[in-house]
């Protein structure tokens, strides 16, 4: 009876191993499955790095590039790279080939500046943010075209910078362009509103948002706007990198403030959102005092933190949806 104990006491463990096994194996491999390609730029390494969800860390495209910052994934699947320091955009295939250059701060080239972040909007044309020198457009991202430079008058003062760009999806103001607007100290920054489709006036949209302390209703004025993203939805959504906030507010496709989504999320620096309603924020520095640490958070419809990669150096995060 002992030894038949025993064989039956052994199996039962095989089987609840392999039971736990399966389900880790179903879990990782659907958790994969699930989620888009999604491309981060990394300055450490100056590469661009893909999840690897099922080991919790990330694999590297081969490219190697200079200064990597904002990216995006264009309407021709083509990966757009904001390489900053060389004061350039250069694009290159999902796995990491054919390298070009889309524009760059030559002479002859009708473009001067160090770009930053970029996306695309609605009409498949590339815009992008150069912090000492405005925003700018280039025709379906095509290098044979000639960029445009938005806001032909001076509008940002003195110490003001735009920094990242997105475009609504909803609402009266559908397909307007929203960029987020760095400042000196005290810090001050805000969201403006660029209407379509000649993007050329500037108008306020964002500035504040409320919080609750000892059962009263507060408003605050927005710090430090280092990231901004729209869901599908159309709801906005803008992470605040100073550390006395940290957080991620959203609001709605309007402008009016909805919620803290977040509450605490440690130097975000861009925000993306899938098809299913997953936020993914990348965190790391902004400032040279700030430690380089950092990763990959993603997080569910209801603002539920669900994965965390760490990674030191991470700066935008691009979701290409097949």
């Amino acid at each position: 009876m002992v030894k038949d104990g025993k064989k039956t006491g052994s199996f039962s463990l095989v089987v609840l191993t392999l039971l736990v096994v399966s389900i880790f194996l179903v879990v990782t491999t659907g958790l994969g499955a699930k989620k888009p390609d999604v491309f981060l730029t990394n300055r450490a390494n100056e590469k661009i790095l893909k999840p690897y969800y099922q080991m919790l860390s990330f694999k590297p495209l081969t490219i190697s590039l200079d200064d990597p910052r904002g990216i995006a994934c264009g309407p021709d699947g083509l990966l757009y790279v904001a390489e900053t320091s060389e004061s350039r955009i250069v694009r290159f295939t999902q796995q990491g080939g054919y390298k070009e250059e889309v524009l760059a701060d030559e002479p002859g080239s009708g473009f001067s500046g160090e770009p930053l972040n970029l996306t695309f909007g609605p009409n498949g044309n590339l815009f992008f943010i150069t912090p000492q020198n405005g925003i700018w457009t280039l025709e379906d991202g095509d290098p044979k075209k000639r960029p445009e430079k938005l806001i032909k008058d001076t509008y940002f003062d003195q110490g003001e910078k735009p920094h990242d760009l997105g475009f609504l999806k909803a609402g009266e103001y559908s397909n307007d362009l929203i960029v987020s607007v760095l400042t000196e100290k005290p810090y001050k920054g805000y969201v403006a509103r660029i209407p379509g489709p000649d993007y050329n006036q500037v108008r306020p949209f964002i500035s504040r948002y409320q919080y609750t302390e000892m059962g009263n209703k507060k408003t605050q004025h927005l710090r430090v706007p280092v990231a901004l993203a729209v869901n599908d939805t159309g709801e906005v959504f803008i992470a605040d990198h100073e550390k006395r906030e940290n957080h991620v507010l959203r609001y709605s496709p309007d402008g009016e403030f909805v919620d803290v989504f977040v509450e605490s999320i440690v130097r975000p620096m861009d925000l993306n959102f899938d098809s299913s309603g997953k936020m993914y924020a990348t965190l790391g520095p902004l400032w040279r005092d700030d430690p380089s640490s950092g990763g990959l958070k993603v997080y569910g419809q209801s603002g539920s933190q669900e994965m965390y990669i760490p990674r030191q150096n991470i700066w935008g995060t691009a979701i290409c949806k097949n």
